[in-house]
């Protein structure tokens, strides 16, 4: 067994990973560096603890026992600390599969429970006719089918993370926090670590949504002010390819008369002799257009140089 790990070899990835013959639940540098961390915050803890809680004590107590009082108090609260931050990575694990050990919890203690009150039998019936009215109850399918794809993408998310995403030098991936139903699919709440950005996401969006089998994969930014809360929105379908009822055919009057239309009557045929008669007679040669305009008229004859001044220069 490799020293620091639960297993009998690690990964180079962290998680939850599997290597042949070999099951890692944490890496070595993760829990080397969790390790590392609550030593100094036990001595951390302690010093600011224990002289504080021994100035307190010295108004009730004698300092000579006000003394030991604070290192006492120190160490406790210190220990507490340091051991949180050295098991996290086991709690983390907790986390990631914490939904499924609750419902194994509560469907083994509720059928323990109900064999102690009432006959086995009877426990059977009620646990068959709880599963058959998911089955059957188209509304209670979908929403148990929506709480049960929740589970799955939290997991694939992790495996996401894990395989294409950068860690820093201690392992750390996003942080992977509920997961609730959406119209469209689900939505995930992430906390990104310390050398990740959103843009780094975005351009994992086509990856993420492959593995969570999903049509696609948006992100946004959880709270206005911080960007390290975000939300993944696992999209499955396509809410707007419906027809949607709209409420304001309800409102519109149904007692209203249809109010007639005149037919404008055209005639059958028509009267000949209505039409006024012309005259196409006239035999005048008319002049042709040139270029769509009327040509210049030619009755006035031009002036002479006798009769108009103007033209005595020619």
């Amino acid at each position: 067994m490799s020293k620091g790990t639960f297993g009998t070899r690690h990964n180079n990835r962290g998680g939850i990973g599997r290597r042949g013959n070999s099951v890692t639940v944490i890496q070595q540098n993760v829990q080397y560096s969790y390790l590392r961390t609550a030593k100094i915050t036990f001595y951390v803890v302690m010093a600011i603890v224990g002289p504080f809680t021994a100035v307190i004590a010295t108004q009730h107590l004698h300092p000579l026992a006000a003394v030991p009082l604070g290192l006492i108090a120190g160490t406790i609260i210190g220990g507490i600390t340091a051991c949180i931050i050295a098991i996290w990575p086991v709690l983390r694990a907790i986390w990631w599969w914490l939904p499924e050990i609750t419902l194994a919890m509560l469907l083994i203690g509720g059928w323990v429970y109900l064999q102690d009150q009432i006959n086995p039998i009877i426990t059977g019936v009620i646990y068959a006719s709880t599963i058959a009215s998911i089955g059957l109850v188209p509304a209670v399918r979908r929403y148990t089918l929506a709480l049960l794809w929740c589970l799955i993408v939290r997991h694939r998310l992790r495996t996401c993370f894990n395989s294409f995403l950068p860690a820093d030098r201690h392992g750390h991936l996003p942080f992977i926090g509920l997961a609730k139903p959406i119209p469209v699919g689900e939505r995930v709440w992430v906390w990104l670590r310390p050398g990740l950005s959103l843009e780094q996401i975005e351009n994992q969006l086509d990856r993420i949504a492959v593995a969570c089998w999903a049509a696609s994969v948006t992100v946004t930014k959880a709270h206005t002010s911080n960007s390290a809360a975000i939300y993944l929105d696992i999209k499955r379908r396509d809410v707007l390819g419906g027809l949607v009822g709209s409420p304001l055919t309800e409102d519109l009057p149904t007692d209203v008369p249809a109010l007639p239309r005149p037919v404008p009557t055209v005639p059958a045929q028509l009267d000949l002799a209505d039409v006024p008669e012309t005259d196409d007679t006239d035999t005048t040669e008319r002049p042709a257009r040139k270029n769509g305009r009327p040509p210049a008229v030619t009755g006035i004859p031009a002036k002479t140089a006798t009769e108009n001044p103007d033209l005595d220069w020619i």
